[in-house]
């Protein structure tokens, strides 16, 4: 499997992490953002997606401490 489609997969299963356990954060789930398509004509490279797992996670972490 590529790095691009394992840190893909990765992405999936916090999305789903998020809604089940994390409901509340659903309405911040959004597609990929815009600001991480940095070359549009070479589509989202594996640093942008890495960004975005990133910030999801973060996200994740951040709503665990006010659990």
């Amino acid at each position: 499997m590529n790095n691009k489609n394992s840190i893909t997969k990765e992405i999936r299963i916090t999305f789903l992490k998020i809604q089940e356990e994390h409901p509340e954060l659903a309405k911040y789930l959004t597609e990929m953002p815009e600001h991480y398509h940095t070359n549009q004509s070479n589509g989202v490279n594996d640093k942008d997606l890495k960004e975005y797992l990133d910030s999801l996670n973060q996200m994740l972490k951040t709503q665990a401490k006010k659990d």
